[in-house]
């Protein structure tokens, strides 16, 4: 695997950049949300829990101690479609542009799914899909209304570089027993950014990547923190995954990829599994896959001849 290097120059690109940023709350997203406003750009911060989030862009007001200071916090809820356009129609009210998007918000699994000892009568009710509404579907929401803000000639841009990151997990490509739901969803993520990766340059001159942490220390990890650290294995701040993104949002030569985040350090998983493709697949196979890919383009003959 290639590993992503940090470097300082992502971060002068990310300067007076309009960033919106959801689940800022706690974590990973209220890591990106610090490190942007050290960065020096203009944050549009968004959350459920609007106490949390609020006390989030509180804190960096009082931390400024006089400095300049462009954070505003809006209230969202990622699984509500009005909710996401509204939160990117303020950022563009308030800035005029928006030049890249963030999606960290998320939930893990709760429950519902393959009870043991289950059977016809106790599942006359279907378990609850929160878990796809708010990581599978926010993040399609949160894509597709991110890059009708970014399109260009519809504001003023300050520059051409543009991008969205999104957050898958590992969970997101490798198997995750117990967490059904949610690996669903984040594989679902996985998928999103492939499916774009080939068809956002031509037709909204945007990149787009996802961020695939392994365990992070952070309230998801809550319930197999003590097995985990007991067993040294190895764990990431928040503060390390959010250094990830900015790289990520930064780099303008980092598109189309899934980084892995395991012990502070993120590496490239798509150049791998690009590169070993004919020993997996078989070589014939590969050759024919690539010339199926290269037939289909951009793949707008998906949808151009549907009514």
């Amino acid at each position: 695997m290639a590993e992503i290097k940090i470097d300082d120059t992502a971060l002068i690109n990310v300067r007076d950049k309009v960033v919106v940023v959801t689940g800022c709350a706690q974590g990973i997203g209220a890591e990106t949300v610090h490190q942007l406003f050290q960065a020096g750009a203009h944050l549009v911060a968004a959350d459920l829990n609007d106490i949390k989030g609020q006390s989030v862009i509180d804190k960096l007001k009082q931390d400024a101690q006089g400095q300049r200071l462009d954070a505003t916090y809006v209230h969202v809820d990622v699984s509500s479609y009005d909710s996401v356009h509204a939160l990117f129609k303020h950022a563009l009210d308030l800035h005029g542009r928006v030049d890249m998007a963030i999606h960290c918000a998320a939930i893990t699994e709760v429950g519902g799914w393959f009870a043991p000892g289950a059977d016809l009568d106790s599942i006359t009710s279907p378990p609850t899909t929160k878990v796809l509404e708010v990581n599978l579907f926010g993040t399609l929401y949160f894509t597709h209304v991110a890059l009708a803000a970014m399109r260009p000639g519809s504001n003023a841009q300050l520059s051409d570089d543009k991008s969205i990151t999104l957050i898958s997990s590992v969970a997101g490509f490798k198997d995750s027993p117990g967490l059904f739901a949610y690996s669903a969803s984040k594989h679902g993520v996985m998928g999103l950014m492939r499916s774009l990766r080939g068809y956002l340059p031509s037709t909204f001159n945007v990149r787009i990547n996802v961020v695939c942490p392994w365990a992070t220390d952070t309230e998801m990890i809550s319930g197999v923190r003590d097995i985990w650290f007991q067993n040294s294995l190895p764990v990431n701040s928040p503060g390390e995954v959010a250094r990830i993104i900015l790289q990520c949002n930064g780099d303008k030569n980092i598109h189309g990829k899934a980084i892995y985040v395991a012990g502070g350090k993120g590496f490239d998983i798509e150049e791998g599994i690009n590169r070993t493709e004919p020993d997996w697949l078989g070589e014939k196979q590969a050759i024919d896959l690539e010339k199926g890919q290269q037939v289909l383009g951009t793949g707008s003959g998906w949808t151009d001849k549907q009514t």
